[in-house]
């Protein structure tokens, strides 16, 4: 009987171990990356920090960064290095998520004091700054950059409160809104729910989103990049069971991409909204369109209304190719954006990587 009960207290002593290193590894991701740039003021570096946290694709932060301190002046161009080549082999939603850091920039950068101006040239990004005279820093504006983020759960049913839909759709000429129940609504659903199942079916696309995704805390403290458990909505013991359980050549098999369809299919059927952004399809075009989706996107963290961009059907045919015409809309469109309300909002994890990493100071 003793050595039955020392076997028992060794088992629970052991099993205690385990879930409490579980609890450990499944605490919210903490990254501190550094903001330090050689000869650059503290206000333009911490704008440059809050720049970097905006909406792109995969977390590839696909953006190249040159500062002319002296000139008060960036030129900004996309990394070729980290553009997804199989979702988006003509850099279509690397222009917009160029569009949407450039937002977060003006925003940023506004929120320090400063006014800024935009232009394109050529397939390069030129960026403006002329300091306010005593201008105090908006912190309001700086909190709804951090607050900001995609949020992969499932979402209220509710449609959106109509006074804020409205201020919406008055303040934006190429977004539409769909509601849930509209015809347009089940429509978007459902090609979004077939667009996921093909691309999941492909080898390549597989093979990449696995290599944009982090399967421990570790790998993406080292990276400051991809896709993390948080960033997928997991938390706690469950993330700690992902990380256990899940590696780079299993997020590639047949199992891990029916688990993906699955997962799509709860997150379409557990949303209030569809809002599309349309535009056209050169660069100024589409880094216009970025920055409307960033703006929008701040728009919704105010009013507590979660985002998640849905692109499948955008990057896949024969879906890419109908769409317009299915919705009757008279621009392509560029993004679709899942909405909802949430009984807890959160914050963006700000897994970003260190300025010095992509940004070149030129004096």
């Amino acid at each position: 009987m003793i050595i039955v009960f020392s076997i028992l207290g060794a088992v629970i002593i052991a099993l205690s171990a385990v879930l409490s290193a579980a609890a450990i590894m499944g605490r919210p991701l903490k990254v501190n990356p550094s903001r330090k740039l050689d000869g650059v003021e503290g206000d333009i570096q911490n704008a440059l920090w809050y720049s970097s946290i905006a909406a792109n694709s995969h977390n590839t932060q696909m953006w190249s960064v040159k500062l002319y301190p002296n000139e008060n002046h960036l030129q900004i161009l996309i990394d070729e290095s980290r553009v997804l080549n199989v979702v988006d082999s003509e850099k279509r939603e690397a222009y917009i998520s160029l569009g949407c850091y450039i937002e977060t920039m003006s925003v940023a950068f506004g929120a320090y004091g400063y006014d800024t101006q935009v232009n394109c040239d050529d397939l390069t990004v030129q960026f403006t700054y002329q300091k306010r005279a005593n201008a105090k820093v908006d912190t309001a504006k700086l909190s709804l950059i951090d607050k900001r983020h995609t949020d992969k759960s499932a979402y209220s049913s509710d449609k959106i409160q109509q006074e804020t839909a409205s201020a919406i759709l008055n303040k934006y000429s190429d977004l539409s809104l769909y509601q849930n129940g509209d015809e347009n609504f089940d429509y978007i659903k459902r090609i979004s729910m077939d667009a996921v199942t093909v691309q999941s079916a492909n080898q390549a696309y597989r093979d990449e989103l696995a290599e944009w995704m982090r399967f421990s805390d570790k790998e993406a403290e080292n990276k400051l990049d991809g896709i993390t458990a948080d960033m997928i909505g997991l938390k706690g013991i469950v993330k700690t069971f992902y990380y256990w359980t899940t590696t780079r050549e299993s997020a590639k098999s047949d199992k891990f991409a029916q688990q993906g369809i699955d997962t799509a299919k709860k997150q379409l059927n557990n949303c209030g909204a569809f809002a599309i952004i349309t535009g056209g399809n050169t660069f100024e075009e589409l880094i216009n369109t970025g920055r409307k989706t960033q703006a929008f996107w701040f728009d919704c963290a105010e009013n507590n209304i979660a985002v998640q961009p849905f692109s499948a059907a955008l990057e896949t045919q024969p879906f890419c190719s109908l769409i317009q015409n299915d919705l009757g809309v008279t621009a392509p469109v560029q993004m679709i954006l899942r909405l909802g309300y949430v009984d807890e909002y959160g914050a963006n994890c700000g897994l970003r990587r260190n300025l010095s990493d992509y940004i070149e100071v030129v004096n």
